[in-house]
C-alpha cells in the first residue's frame, strides 16, 4: 500500500483539434462551466491533501504563470521541446517527482462527486469497462495485472483514461526509462504511457482502478466540450 504525495499535470500541448479556441488559450486553460479546466483539477487535488503539484507547460507557457501565485502548491516546469515531441518529454521534465505520484492530463474534468483515492495497493490506471466499440486505448487484465494494451481500441476491455497512480518503486523505474527515451529521439513521437504499457511491460506490475463512464471527461473535440458547456457548440450553416 502506498499513499499519494504529489501530482503531475501535463499541460504542454497545442490542442490543435480545438482550434480556434486554442489559438490564443492553451487547452487546459479553456473555461468550462465558468472555470478553467486546469484550475478545477488543482482544486480537486488540494482538497485531497496533495501539497506538491507540478504543472508541465510548453505552448503559451506565459499564460500559466498566474497559477503559481494563486496556488502555493503549484510548481511550473517548462518543456522546451513540447513542439518537437509527444508528451513523453513532458513527463521527462518532471522525472524526479514521480514517486507516490498521480499523473494526469490537465485538459480533463472529473465528475462532481467522483473522488480519486489517496491510497493504492499498486500502480494502476483509471479505466472503465466497456463492451462497445471504441478507438480509445484498451487494456486486458488478468488476476489484477495488465497483460495487454491495444492503443487502437477494440470491442471489449478496460478503456484507459489519462489518470494514473505510481508507487515509489515504479516512479523510479519510470524515471529511468524516461531518461533512456530522452536519449533516443526515435521514441519522442510516443506517448509516455507507451513506456510501461508497451515498451517495458515486463518491468511493471500494473493494475486498473475501476471507474464508471462519465467519471472522467476527456475533451478531444468541440462536440465533447459542447456536451458540458454550450458556449463551444459549433453551428454549421445549412
Amino acid at each position: 500500500m502506498f499513499r499519494m504525495e504529489r501530482a503531475v499535470l501535463l499541460a504542454a500541448g497545442r490542442g490543435t483539434r480545438l482550434r480556434p479556441w486554442t489559438d490564443e488559450t492553451p487547452k487546459p486553460l479553456l473555461v468550462v462551466r465558468g472555470k478553467p479546466l486546469l484550475e478545477r483539477l488543482i482544486e480537486r487535488l488540494r482538497r485531497m491533501g496533495i501539497q506538491e503539484i507540478y504543472v508541465v507547460t510548453g505552448y503559451r507557457a506565459e499564460r500559466f504563470v498566474y497559477l503559481s501565485d494563486r496556488f502555493p502548491e503549484v510548481q511550473l516546469v517548462s518543456n522546451p521541446l513540447y513542439d518537437r515531441a509527444n508528451n513523453i518529454l513532458s513527463l521527462y521534465a518532471v522525472r524526479t517527482h514521480l514517486e507516490n505520484c498521480i499523473i494526469m492530463d490537465s485538459d480533463q474534468m472529473l465528475r462532481d462527486g467522483f473522488e480519486l483515492p489517496m491510497e493504492m495497493e499498486k500502480s494502476c490506471y483509471c479505466c472503465a469497462w466497456t463492451e462497445q466499440p471504441t478507438k480509445e486505448w484498451l487494456l486486458t487484465v488478468e488476476n489484477h495485472h495488465v497483460v495487454n494494451c491495444c492503443p487502437l481500441g477494440g470491442d471489449i476491455g478496460w478503456q484507459l483514461f489519462s489518470v494514473s497512480f505510481w508507487s515509489a518503486a515504479d516512479g523510479k523505474r519510470l524515471a529511468q526509462h524516461l531518461e533512456e527515451a530522452y536519449r533516443t529521439p526515435e521514441l519522442w513521437p510516443l506517448y509516455w504511457d507507451n513506456i510501461a504499457l508497451m515498451l517495458h511491460p515486463e518491468e511493471y506490475d500494473l493494475d486498473v482502478y475501476p471507474v464508471r463512464m462519465g467519471d472522467i471527461l476527456e475533451f478531444d473535440s468541440a462536440e465533447d466540450l459542447a456536451s458540458v458547456d454550450l458556449r463551444y457548440e459549433v453551428h454549421h450553416d445549412a
